[in-house]
């Protein structure tokens, strides 16, 4: 088993050892080609992963901060066409009906038939790590792709029965929490009007700290009162009811699938009780409703800086500190409303950065042991859930490196991709403003990448897919994704984070939110800064971060 884990007594500057413990290392990789970079892109990575005591400088002055990130914004979100798009996954062409049938995906690229591929079955082995050992990132801990799972989690939703539909909202709107429709969020609530009571969610104390109710009683039958609730998607039938009891009475249908996805939304729970507290008390005559609805804005908004100002600045390899500044979008052509692509079911599939073993509370413990099953949770505490994934480094995003138990994920992927009909990995190279590659040494300068890819496409670098292309690319240095995936994933942020109805010029002031919650979110950037409110003893001792302790994060 790799080395993982590691304390932070013993790493004031690196790891111990961990150089073995990585396996391939990038300076054993080939460089790769970078000629099909295309000149504007090249000028633009430069500029933003150099000149580090510039951008502190920039990073510094507010006002100088603002102007460019309004800039580097509006610049990624160029990067594809703005919504509405010319399709859906509706039907090949387009229609009213598939045009405002949001039901479907939108999709940035027309269907595209690629015959003669080989059966997915034979892509299998791309997944496989690689006999010296899993590549480890050199920038990430379990913290990222956990956050990055539960908050995807909470728009991304595929129609069980066809894939090319949606049962999403298409926002954000902390439905992980508060679920899609009014009855399950009913269902959820205390809807109590005494003083000291409105707008909490449901809730019990159990050894000190604040939790959601069960969703199964001690004999794992299902609590009638949250029959309106999802039940927890992929959850086997044989799980035991030990584990089961275990489970939280989520609005999410998936916030119950791993212990730490649990954390994270239990950490939003207890905000929206603590924001509640505190909007009572200064409005004392506001009802139930008024309380609960307004703690819930101030909620969504507080995620979405958590998303802007810690997800996507660790994502990035830039210096400049990026933004949750919506003004970007008040007079931009980008600001439509939200429609989520088809696309991006795919984008977010970032199954190779889990590792096969965490840390918990200072121990290996393995991950697929974390899913449908709280009782660690429960019994340590929240703030060993978020110190512990804090403290679990991930593996490097990329072909050769998925754990075992998430192989088949892979290949069911690639699959839901030719259902889907999705372009090649070329074309949606140039809808992003990237040159076409000619040569499989421009997608990565890894050997084995390269043979893998010209053995499965027969050497025609235009039939690699969209799913294998995305997975194949290097990450660039500081960043902790491939080029492809790291410019969607910011077109998506931006587009679709600061266009929420909540960061609107007419909406976004502090009467929509009290002063109360809005002093809140003033006071928030990070996932730290929610768990500093939120435990019994605040921070004091834990580490809660994406960033490794070896990373040099934004100037």
């Amino acid at each position: 088993m790799p080395c993982i884990f590691y304390s932070l007594a013993e790493m004031p500057s690196g790891f111990i050892s961990r150089r073995c413990c990585m396996g391939p290392t990038p300076e054993s990789i080939a460089q790769r080609d970078t000629s099909r970079d295309g000149l504007r892109n090249k000028i633009e990575s430069f500029l933003l992963t150099h000149g580090r005591p510039f951008w502190r400088f920039v990073n510094r002055l507010p006002w100088l901060s603002r102007i460019v990130n309004r800039v580097i914004v509006n610049d990624a979100v160029s990067k594809a066409p703005f919504r509405p798009l010319l399709l859906s996954t509706m039907a090949d062409y387009p229609s009213w009906s598939s045009l405002t049938e949001r039901t479907w995906f939108s999709r940035y690229l027309p269907p595209k038939d690629m015959p003669n591929l080989p059966p997915v079955d034979d892509f299998a082995y791309l997944y496989v790590t690689r006999a010296s050992g899993p590549r480890l990132s050199d920038k990430s801990t379990l913290l990222f792709p956990t956050f990055a799972q539960w908050f995807t989690d909470g728009f991304m939703m595929t129609s069980a029965s066809d894939t090319r539909r949606t049962t999403t909202s298409h926002q954000i709107d902390l439905g992980q929490l508060y679920g899609l429709t009014d009855d399950v969020q009913h269902a959820l609530r205390t809807l109590d009007n005494g003083p000291g009571k409105r707008g909490r969610l449901l809730s019990e104390i159990v050894g000190g700290e604040e939790w959601a109710p069960r969703l199964f009683d001690d004999h794992g039958v299902r609590i009638p009162r949250f029959d309106a609730l999802p039940a927890p998607m992929k959850m086997p039938d044989s799980l035991p009811v030990d584990r089961k009891a275990t489970l939280f009475a989520f609005g999410g249908e998936r916030a119950n699938s791993t212990l730490f996805t649990a954390a994270i939304n239990t950490l939003f729970l207890r905000e929206h009780n603590r924001l509640c507290g505190v909007i009572e008390a200064a409005n004392p005559g506001w009802d139930d409703e008024r309380v609960f609805q307004t703690a819930r804005n101030v909620s969504v908004v507080q995620l979405i800086k958590v998303v802007v100002e810690e997800y996507i600045n660790h994502i990035s390899p830039y210096w400049f500190r990026l933004l949750s500044d919506p003004s970007p979008c008040y007079t931009a052509g980008w600001n439509r409303e939200n429609w989520i692509p088809v696309e991006f079911n795919l984008l977010y599939r970032w199954h190779s950065l889990v590792p096969e073993t965490a840390v918990w509370n200072g121990a290996p413990m393995p991950i697929g042991g974390a899913r449908f099953g709280n009782q660690p949770l429960l019994r340590d505490g929240l703030g060993i859930a978020l110190d512990s994934a804090s403290k679990s480094q991930v593996w490097r995003l990329g072909l050769f490196n998925t754990a075992e138990f998430l192989r088949p994920v892979e290949v069911a992927s690639l699959k839901q991709g030719r259902d889907n009909r999705l372009a090649s990995y070329n074309d949606y190279r140039e809808r992003m403003k990237y040159p076409r590659v000619t040569r499989f040494e421009q997608i990565s300068g890894d050997p084995e990448v390269v043979a893998a890819l010209k053995r499965l496409y027969a050497d025609d670098v235009e039939r690699v897919e969209f799913f294998v292309g995305l997975f194949a690319e290097d990450p660039p240095e500081r960043s902790a994704v491939p080029p492809l995936i790291g410019r969607m994933v910011a077109l998506d942020a931006f587009s679709h984070a600061l266009t929420n109805p909540l960061l609107s010029p007419h909406v976004f002031k502090e009467e929509t939110f009290s002063p109360a919650g809005w002093a809140s979110i003033a006071k928030t950037s990070s996932l730290r800064d929610l768990a500093d409110r939120n435990l019994p003893n605040g921070t004091a001792g834990l580490r809660i971060s994406m960033d490794l302790p070896t990373h040099l994060s934004v100037a």
